[in-house]
């Protein structure tokens, strides 16, 4: 070793004897190694080799500008110096104001020792808003540029102002306020680490957008004048809480967006990282155990990679459904009775067999509703809903962003034959079926989607119909479980689901639904889309079956298994016995009046494609 070491110093030595600093490339020496490019560079140059920052930022700055006026039309209301960006601001700062918004309530949060009241939940959303602190402090500090940080921590500080003046639609910021640091935990992290990947920092800069539009709109809300405030309550009252909403799930997507990229950076990083770890594995024995942590973390990325890929790639899939609507799909099965086979020999096609499972049904039900858009001819279909459908921020990130999520899903539309949100709902499930054989294909079991649906539409003659029945559609559920989930049902809960459901009992039908679900592991997932509950409110009989299966099935979702489920109640109109069963976040109105982008093609219009969302 010790002769490599002299001709090392050999090569960085003159011929005269002497040697530059610099040839050493040692600590002070101006040189460094570039991991990420492979080469030795100056330590002078840029790391941002050359990045444009002021044309990848330039929405953050057109989205600053825009909250900074509003934001100084409410200090001016509030009688406080105006905001320049060029102030300096830091989190501290919101810390130090918001302690003493808080002060003066601080006898009655004493009193209420379970912070309930206006008082309390104040105190409560700062104190979840400090203990994530770190969050605030790291993103505050995501973009070059003091301007930004400013005007955001100005932002926050008006917010809490706004909440001593008004007490109008508090909760909704409250829960706004403290899930934000959540969200955005970690990601000034991974900007430092890849500070010269381009589309890292446009995903950034979309973040701090969203984030600049979320304050935005509470302080829009903070200016309008009482009186006016109080007729649009009555007028249009969640149209507030709904706009909040629609802007926080925006956030969570664009967020996520921001954490897929991240991820494949760290993943080009570690399979680099492999290499030398592989390398000083050969070397040294000791490090076996090191190397055996290296590649669990590797097996985690590649798992949260594959989860946030699947999910990522459903999001355009809602902005073109349009277009895959052109085919149908037809195709039907028969399926005979076969003999029940001996207890130890139970697998997934014995279950089937035994239930007599249609997988038929629900090609049938898809193709009779996409029917209804195909390119020829013209439909009544109203293009301003299904529009308004397919870019619901909140119905993107319900099928987008990687966590359980629930909703019921209210149309608000004329009662009629034609539904356009059971078109919408066909379209998910037809999507979805198209992407789980994709996945079946590749055949690696890191991401298992089940999609499971039930149209209520088309079913609707419960005295003609063998499937117009909520015992039916709540075992065609079960079945179509069954048959997605495949080897990822343990042979403890398909012999249980054999043995112990009854096809005519719905609390039996319900208990097999709900022990399957609660059995998958954590990569899968169960997206769930029961549609047109309206059409099964008839008899009362039928009434009462769907409120059971639709409760019951909520249940499971509150139990939050392993697997992430994703489940949607969808109705053409409105279904209001239902909606005591779901919290208000977890219900969606769409408008009975909506813009019309031509009033000539609301109700006979002839399909035209929509533009692909990048």
């Amino acid at each position: 070793m010790s002769d490599h070491l002299e001709v090392a110093e050999y090569m960085v030595t003159s011929l005269h004897g002497a040697s530059h600093p610099a040839l050493l490339a040692r600590p002070g020496s101006g040189i460094i190694f570039d991991g990420q490019e492979k080469r030795w560079r100056l330590e002078s140059e840029e790391d941002s080799d050359g990045l444009n920052f002021d044309e990848i930022y330039q929405q953050c700055i057109v989205a600053r500008d825009r909250l900074q006026a509003i934001a100084n039309k409410y200090r001016k209301k509030l009688k406080d110096p105006v905001l320049e960006a060029d102030e300096s601001g830091s989190w501290k700062d919101v810390d130090k104001f918001v302690q003493a918004a808080c002060s003066d309530l601080e006898t009655c949060a004493a009193r209420d020792k379970d912070l309930s009241g206006p008082a309390g939940k104040l105190k409560q959303a700062f104190r979840f808003l400090c203990k994530h602190a770190g969050a605030g402090q790291t993103f505050s500090n995501l973009i070059p540029s003091d301007g930004m940080n400013s005007v955001l921590c100005g932002g926050i500080k008006l917010i809490f102002a706004g909440l001593k003046q008004t007490r109008v639609y508090q909760e909704e910021v409250y829960k706004t306020l403290e899930e934000l640091p959540i969200i955005l935990v970690d990601h000034a992290a991974h900007v430092k680490i890849y500070n010269r990947d381009e589309e890292l920092h446009r995903r950034t800069a979309a973040l701090y957008v969203a984030v600049y539009k979320l304050l935005e709109g509470i302080l829009l809300w903070f200016m309008k004048n009482s009186a006016l405030t109080v007729i649009k309550i009555l007028i249009d009252p969640p149209g507030f809480s709904d706009k909040l909403k629609e802007n926080l799930a925006e956030v969570k997507l664009r967020a996520q967006n921001f954490e897929t990229h991240a991820l494949r950076l760290s993943r080009q990083v570690q399979d680099e990282s492999l290499q030398l770890q592989y390398w000083a594995t050969y070397m040294q024995d000791r490090m076996d155990q090191k190397m055996q942590a290296v590649l669990d973390r590797t097996e985690f990325l590649e798992e949260r990679l594959a989860r946030t890929d699947v999910l990522e790639s459903l999001d355009p899939f809602l902005q073109q459904m349009m277009d895959s609507l052109e085919q149908k799909v037809v195709s039907s099965q028969t399926l005979t009775r076969t003999k029940q086979k001996t207890r130890h020999s139970i697998n997934v096609e014995d279950v089937l067999s035994h239930f007599l499972y249609d997988p038929g049904m629900l090609e049938s039900d898809l193709a009779a509703i996409l029917k209804l858009n195909k390119v020829t001819g013209r439909t009544e279909l109203d293009i301003d809903r299904s529009r308004a459908l397919q870019s619901n921020a909140r119905l993107r990130a319900w099928l987008a962003v990687d966590e359980p999520s629930l909703l019921l899903l209210n149309g608000r539309a004329e009662p009629r034959q034609v539904s356009e949100v059971s078109l919408f709902s066909a379209s998910i499930i037809e999507g979805l079926l198209k992407q789980r054989n994709t996945l079946r294909n590749r055949d690696n079991g890191k991401v298992i989607i089940v999609p499971v649906a039930f149209f209520c539409g088309q079913h609707r003659d419960w005295q003609r119909d063998p499937n117009g029945n909520v015992e039916e559609a709540a075992m065609s559920l079960l079945l179509q479980l069954i048959d997605n989930c495949g080897k990822s049902i343990n042979s403890r809960t398909l012999r249980h689901i054999y043995d112990s459901t009854n096809p005519e009992e719905l609390g039996s039908i319900y208990s097999a639904i709900d022990a399957l679900i609660v059995s998958l592991p954590r990569h899968v997932f169960v997206i769930l889309i029961l549609d047109g509950l309206r059409f099964f409110a008839h008899p009362s009989e039928r009434r009462a079956g769907i409120i059971e299966l639709v409760t019951s099935l909520v249940a499971t979702f509150r139990k939050a298994p392993e697997a992430t489920v994703k489940f949607l109640f969808a109705n053409p109109t409105r279904i209001e016995f239902l909606e005591p069963l779901f919290e208000g976040h977890e219900l969606l109105n769409i408008p009975r009046n909506l813009p019309s982008a031509d009033s000539s093609s609301k109700y006979l219009v002839k399909r035209s494609p929509e533009p692909e969302d990048v």
